[in-house]
């Protein structure tokens, strides 16, 4: 088949070599000089990262035609693929035509087991927005069928347990006449490792261990057992024992539901043996509440952990339950079509009020912050957003939400709004008896000093009311108000490294500081920038659905504080802001460093410390940090948790229980008023490129009172490096200030294709002879980005499409390219996932609603001068 490639694909790739010459006269060779080119680079891809084999990257080409065969998928993988029901043409950009070509059906071959789980997400195109079919079929038999459709783009089949182990078929196709469509497929492992449905599915226990209890007469019954049937682990008391199988014992079973089988089969084994008067499986026993940490997005909020949130869910394990907080915001997410609010929130939200539209339906409408951010979400999330197995949970996960929007378009709002609304949550206006709710929060600012608004605050306080606000993101120590009233919690902003965020303001007014993050930097050194992670909304198919975004900001570490004041309202429904601000300066809310300064206030919240505090009477705990463990050879293979104590009783007997295969630990050891114990992967006993998850016990006695926590930990060993594959990838050198149209203009393009799991890069440096080449460059200031266009609209960057931006995705800043100088190694990583980063720093951050990158088009070559045809930012 004859194949032409596009003018506008211009393949680059970073290969030094050097040639055999004659000698220089000495008696040592030099080395030859290798050009780089004015700048070079790496772009790493994200693990598990795969492409569809017929993109239009490939349907492109002249004569080209979809793929006949049958795509093999790793066990974990993140793929991205095309699709089209039609030959088309895009709508125009800026008068230029692209066109796609038909792709009904993409099929793959993906290894699957009993509980695994195939996600599919459409993301549309820019022709129609076509509907998708997933269908997983293995032997003959279909395990599901289920489409995409405006309301769920997201849908996925899991095998139940019945089904066999092997490879499966997977046929992802338009289900609909539509356009092209760019999805995700995602293969996930099954969720819940340590479930158990076997002869007593209400039930759990911990695989290999039994509690055994012997005939007092039988004075041999120990030594029988230690011959091979089992290990005396501890001695309950009694004629009681708990028992370990012995390794001999185990068939080395990977999975859960064979280890439990394994168990009871043992479990049967002992209450045959002499001796023995019974033997049942450990059981475990759990709260009838979870927490935040329980979510399948907490491994992002690293804020909690700098709060100690894990160990204040120890003292406070219905989170806040009864406590309200007001936020007056932007108002709330709401799904089109409907009158719930975002699925996070809608279960802790009560009656609200929206004084800006005057009415009662407190709707965000996604313009608060910039376009699309949807800064109320956000920051009612971290207050309460709800413990469901899905996304977070908020601080006070179990109070209510009473949202009250006074912001509107652009992220303003009038001082009269607000005090109008600060009067209505009082109970001030209209007049009545109690307060609507006991804590305020305002993640708002900007004001002077306004008297209306001081007496405002001042009636709710009277009322017991306790409100916290937002310095301000100037960086600047101005007083910015209420955050600055005298009556309100000031709270300033810090990065994962407990430092003073770059942009938040200071000075002698500041209360205490809380978790607002940084996007310039990594303070926790966990290779992401430090965002918080909360609610919000993302748009898709022409409207926006409920889904999760990273923001920083002193409105992001305000909620933190609220969420924790409603945890003490709950435990003491009496606190008072004068309670409250005399504990603060007192050091028993924060890590009170002993004295104030104007940057942290009183210190960085500390959740946990401050419940110890307000309980009645001492109580001491153990709060474990990190409270979640993740293991892999990419990552860090081992880990040192620390168990800091919280109050001032005694702890003693501290007893750590594991049963995973995949983990080795010790027991925790004192050391300098902590206790502290290692943890480290097992990569014999991992299955390459499968996700374990598991759980620590840590048992110990406060004073007469037992308790306990648990650690979870999650484990991978990936074996994919060098199989990595995100699709062609376009590196642009692009214009680091926008027209007057708002576009960003690119001034040199290479494509490069993934090569041992990574892509190189090189530029050249521009002759001064025209035409100029897509890959040369001259002197100036850029920003450097990547990503795929595998739906062939000329636009690389969009939802289901690559993305790699320098020195982080979401984070670009700007290089310098001199002349007679190279910019060598630079790195980036490439991912189908998406960062979000805050509007409140436009200057080096990405906008919300950003749709990606235009290419350099064959027009632009031929007529390079012409500014109508330069690769352009969609704004």
């Amino acid at each position: 088949m004859r194949r032409t490639l596009p003018q506008y694909l211009v393949l680059s790739g970073v290969v030094l070599f050097a040639g055999c010459g004659g000698g220089s006269g000495s008696s040592e060779s030099q080395p030859p000089a290798i050009d780089l080119g004015p700048l070079s680079g790496v772009i790493s891809i994200e693990s598990g990262s795969r492409i569809d084999q017929d993109t239009m990257d490939q349907l492109r080409f002249v004569d080209a035609s979809p793929a006949s065969g049958t795509q093999i998928l790793p066990a974990s993988f993140v793929l991205a693929g095309f699709v089209s029901s039609r030959d088309g043409s895009y709508p125009p950009l800026n008068g230029q035509l692209f066109s796609y070509a038909a792709d009904p059906v993409d099929n793959y071959t993906v290894p699957m087991g009993p509980g695994e789980t195939v996600i599919l997400r459409n993301f549309g195109g820019r022709d129609g927005n076509a509907e998708l079919e997933l269908r997983v079929t293995g032997g003959g038999i279909l395990y599901g069928a289920v489409e995409t459709d405006k309301d769920r783009p997201s849908v996925s089949v899991t095998l139940g347990s019945g089904a066999p182990e092997g490879n499966y078929s997977v046929e992802v196709s338009v289900a609909s006449v539509g356009g092209p469509a760019r999805y995700v497929l995602v293969k996930a492992a099954d969720s819940q490792l340590d479930s158990v449905s076997l002869d007593w599915p209400d039930y759990q226990f911990l695989p290999g261990q039994a509690i055994v209890t012997l005939d007092a007469t039988d004075s041999g019954t120990m030594s029988s057992l230690a011959t091979g049937m089992a290990n005396a682990e501890r001695h309950l008391g009694g004629s009681d024992w708990l028992m370990r199988m012995p390794a001999q014992a185990s068939s080395r079973a990977v999975s859960a539901t064979q280890r439990q089988a394994e168990t009871l089969s043992w479990v049967t084994q002992l209450r045959q043996m002499p001796g023995v008067k019974d033997a049942v499986p450990n059981y475990t026993m759990s709260s009838m509440q979870n927490s935040p940490v329980d979510e399948p997005l907490y491994g992002l909020q690293w804020h909690y952990d700098l709060i100690n949130g894990p160990g204040a869910w120890q003292l406070a394990p219905d989170g806040g339950e009864g406590a309200s907080v007001a936020v007056l915001d932007s108002g709330l997410f709401s799904p089109n079509g409907t009158t719930a609010w975002h699925t996070d929130l809608d279960a802790n939200v009560d009656g609200g009020r929206d004084l800006v539209d005057n009415d009662f339906y407190p709707e965000d409408p996604g313009g608060s912050v910039g376009a699309s951010v949807f800064h109320g979400t956000h920051v009612a999330g971290t207050v309460a957003a709800v413990v469901n197995g899905e996304g977070i949970g908020g601080v006070a996960f179990g109070s209510r939400i009473v949202p009250v929007r006074v912001l509107g378009e652009g992220g303003t709002g009038s001082s009269t709004d607000l005090i109008d609304a600060i009067r209505w949550v009082t109970g001030d206006s209209p007049r009545q008896n109690l307060p609507r709710a006991e804590i305020v929060n305002l993640s708002l600012g900007g004001l002077p000093r306004i008297q209306a608004l001081e007496d405002a605050i001042a009636f709710g306080v009277g009322r017991g009311m306790i409100f916290v606000g937002a310095a301000g993101n100037s960086a600047t120590s101005t007083q910015s108000f209420p955050a600055a009233s005298p009556n309100v919690l000031a709270v300033s902003a810090v990065d994962a490294g407990g430092r003073l965020a770059s942009y938040s303001n200071f000075g002698s007014w500041i209360d205490l500081a809380a978790p607002g993050g940084d996007a310039s930097r990594d303070g926790n050194n966990d290779g992401r920038a430090d965002l918080i992670w909360s609610t919000s909304a993302v748009g898709q198919a022409g409207q926006f659905v409920a889904s999760y975004t990273g923001l920083q900001g002193t409105s992001m570490a305000t909620p933190h504080v609220s969420g924790v004041m409603a945890l003490l309202k709950a435990q003491k429904d009496t606190l008072t802001y004068s309670e409250v601000r005399a504990r603060l300066e007192s050091g028993e809310l924060t890590d009170f460093p002993g004295s104030r300064n104007d940057q942290l206030g009183y210190g960085v919240l500390d959740a946990a410390k401050a419940l110890q505090a307000n309980l009645e009477g001492s109580v001491t705990i153990l709060s474990p940090s990190p409270s979640q463990v993740s293991l892999s050879n990419e990552g860090a293979t081992s880990a040192t948790v620390t168990l800091n104590q919280i109050g001032d009783g005694s702890i003693s007997n501290v007893v750590l229980t594991e049963n995973l295969a995949w983990l080795s630990s010790n027991q925790p050891t004192p050391e300098n008023g902590r206790y502290v114990f290692n943890v480290s992967l097992v990569e014999s006993e991992i299955e390459p490129d499968t996700a374990y998850r598991g759980d620590i016990r840590v048992t110990y006695d406060d004073g007469g009172t037992q308790r306990s926590l648990r650690i979870p930990v999650i484990a991978q060993l990936i074996s994919d490096e060098q199989a990595r594959n995100a699709g062609t990838h376009f590196v642009l050198l692009v214009d680091t200030t926008p027209d007057d149209d708002g576009f960003y203009w690119a001034e040199a393009q290479v494509a490069v294709e993934a090569s041992n799991g990574s892509y190189g890069f090189r530029f050249e440096s521009w002759d001064g002879e025209e035409p100029r080449r897509l890959n040369e460059v001259s002197p100036g200031d850029y920003f450097l980005v990547a990503g795929t266009d595998i739906d062939g609209d000329g636009i690389i960057c969009q939802p289901g499409e690559a993305c790699a931006e320098y020195p982080i995705s979401g984070l670009r800043e700007v290089i310098t390219i001199e002349e007679g100088q190279s910019l060598s190694d630079l790195r980036m990583t490439t991912s189908f996932t998406r960062p979000t980063i805050s509007a409140e720093t436009p200057e080096i951050l990405p906008r919300p609603g950003f749709q990606g990158y235009r290419l350099i088009t064959p027009e632009r070559d031929s007529a390079r001068t012409n500014s109508d045809n330069r690769p352009r930012m969609t704004q």
